[in-house]
């Protein structure tokens, strides 16, 4: 199942956005999870923060939405760092 959501997802919106929305959130959450369903939920949650930062910074300063989002991803992820 989530073999067939990436490849699909990969036509629809491109590899550099999956390949950062599947990892860097996840990297992130494994800061503060113990188990690995705590790394999910935590991952899960980050990668809609970084949606919402990269729609959000992509509106204000009229860049495009995929590498602002992938930019939003990585700034959580090194602000997770900086607190673990």
């Amino acid at each position: 199942m989530l073999a067939l959501t990436v490849a699909i997802s990969m036509k629809i919106v491109g590899v550099l956005l999956i390949t950062a929305l599947l990892i860097i959130p996840a990297a992130a959450a494994r800061q503060f999870s113990k188990t690995p369903e705590q790394m999910a939920v935590r991952a899960s949650m980050l990668a809609a923060a970084s949606v919402c930062l990269g729609l959000i910074s992509s509106l204000l300063w009229d860049m495009p939405v995929g590498p602002a989002i992938v930019l939003g991803a990585s700034g959580l992820f090194v602000m997770a760092r900086a607190i673990a």
